[in-house]
């Protein structure tokens, strides 16, 4: 049976070695077993090596050093931590305390491998560039190579793929494409806004001449518009979601290779050091075709979830203008059936009609009252001078109230909410088949393979499934993370980083795998 990583007391006291198990378990019964999926048997990570003790904000990025050494961005918190092989912070090697002589910055920055230990970081608020040591040390610190390109190079979310270095020493990101102008201008006083490419170059910058060169490029769902002209003269403006985007992926291998990972038939192309370009066999994937009755289905379904959503939110929004500028609800004003109200409204708000507060309610604070709570958390010791006088019948831990917003009052009052147009992409518009793999799936790990996030095409219990695909395109092994965990780095040797949260926060994990 496999140790499930639970708590950081639990691991922090043993060294527990890697277990991985093959999904699934053989049925109790004799009815027939579906097929498996193509390719290799999905393995779970199902236990780890050293996690750390202290709390984490949010771990964005993981860079692994010589001696299992380990640089943690923490993002959230605005730090840069140096920890050791067991996990132990070492030192603080950028402080989010503005007084600090290492100032991380007011925006989470961006952690990029570069030559040998050495390291990047990017702060994206003051457009600096620190060249750090194998000892986290600063050793230069420069600007950004192209301002305008800061957003792709420290972007909070993955989607746009992460920053590398190649064989060149080359900065490697994401731009976008830049749309081309009208072949016939608009009418005078019409606005023009023009379509969005569906596709993105991946670039290469010399950090010494700052010479950009196009390295690739890849396909990226295309954003569908809807605007409308309105009766005062302002401009409605929709985006159509797509339940189905297919795109392309791309990543920086540990040798300085790009991989460029094709969506429409899921397979791996790469530029080579010596500029090579050999493309890898197609990887086996359950394909699920889409037929015109399921894409039909599948918009009914997002336009509906969408519309119970934006309704929602609608109410809420009139509920706040009604009572903060002394207003009357809209004649034949209703609420959708099971709207509830949500938490810190005063007390002696008017509500819709048919809409009151529950008996267990949390209404905004008084002024000059602060929060108390009902008790303290299971196995925490009660906080002092807070008296246990929350809403009856709520669980431990709820807040008495909830600190109210601050209400500006004077001025011309805005006009009322308005409900939201929902769009979604015709399903003429849709691929025929369910894409492999979302935008901002990919990464390389420290020993020159791409582990590629997938989209099964049923559900799945457990982690995110990854496949593992080797330098030369071939899917080499399927891999599980654990419910609740994310991949956040990786080092030599089969090492894997995942982030995890238990009772006492947020913890970084090491794993090696067999």
């Amino acid at each position: 049976m496999s140790i499930l990583i639970s708590s950081a007391r639990a691991l922090a006291a043993a060294f527990i070695p890697v277990v991985l198990f093959a999904q699934g378990d053989p049925p109790r019964q004799q009815a027939a077993a579906p097929s498996p999926p193509p390719g290799p048997a999905i393995r779970k990570i199902s236990t780890a090596s050293a996690l750390s003790t202290v709390n984490l904000g949010a771990v964005t990025s993981v860079r692994e050093l010589s001696g299992g050494r380990v640089l943690v961005n923490d993002g959230t918190r605005r730090r840069l931590l140096l920890m050791d092989s067991s996990l132990k912070v070492l030192s603080v090697v950028l402080d989010s305390l503005s007084e600090s002589a290492n100032f991380y910055g007011t925006r989470p920055g961006a952690l990029i491998a570069y030559r040998g230990d050495s390291s990047l970081f990017i702060d994206p608020a003051s457009y600096a560039l620190l060249v750090l040591d194998g000892n986290g040390n600063i050793a230069r610190v420069r600007s950004v190579p192209r301002v305008e390109d800061v957003f792709y190079l420290s972007a909070p979310s993955p989607v746009y793929g992460l920053p590398g270095v190649d064989a060149k020493g080359r900065l490697v990101y994401r731009i976008q494409a830049r749309p081309a102008p009208p072949k016939v201008a608009p009418p005078a006083g019409v606005p023009y806004f023009p379509p969005e490419p569906d596709s993105a170059f991946i670039v290469g910058i010399d950090l010494e001449t700052r010479k950009l060169d196009t390295l690739g490029v890849i396909k990226i769902p295309k954003q569908e518009y809807v605007l409308r002209m309105m009766e005062g003269g302002g401009i409605s403006f929709t985006q159509m979601v797509n339940p189905l985007p297919l795109t392309d992926d791309w990543a920086v291998l540990s040798d300085g290779s790009l991989a460029f990972v094709r969506g429409r038939d899921y397979r791996v192309e790469f530029l080579r050091p010596d500029g090579a370009k050999p493309s890898g066999p197609k990887l086996p994937f359950e394909w699920q075709r889409m037929l015109d009755e399921d894409k039909q289905k599948l918009v009914d379904s997002v336009k509906n979830l969408n519309r119970r959503q934006q309704t929602t939110s609608y109410v809420a929004q009139m509920i706040r203008w009604v009572n903060m500028y002394n207003r009357d609800y809209p004649k034949g004003f209703s609420v959708p059936e099971g709207f509830a109200l949500q938490p810190g409204l005063q007390k002696d708000w008017k509500l819709p009609p048919g809409v009151s507060f529950p008996a267990n309610y949390i209404y905004a604070c008084a002024p000059g009252v602060e929060p108390t709570i009902t008790a303290a958390l299971p196995g925490a010791a009660p906080v002092a001078g807070m008296p246990m006088m929350g809403p009856p019948g709520t669980p431990a831990g709820t807040p008495s109230c909830i600190p109210a917003p601050i209400m500006i009052t004077g001025g011309q009052t805005p006009p009322p909410p308005t409900m939201r147009d929902v769009g979604v992409l015709p399903a003429a518009d849709m691929p025929d088949y369910r894409p492999p793999f979302p935008a901002g799936s990919t990464r390389a790990d420290a020993d020159g393979n791409l582990w590629i996030r997938t989209l099964p095409p049923k559900p799945m219990p457990g982690g995110l499934v990854y496949d593992v695909v080797n330098k030369d395109g071939e899917m080499v092994d399927r891999l599980q993370t654990p419910p609740g965990y994310t991949l956040v780095g990786f080092g030599p040797n089969k090492v894997v980083y995942l982030q995890m949260r238990d009772a006492s926060g947020i913890h970084l994990a090491r794993v090696r795998l067999r």
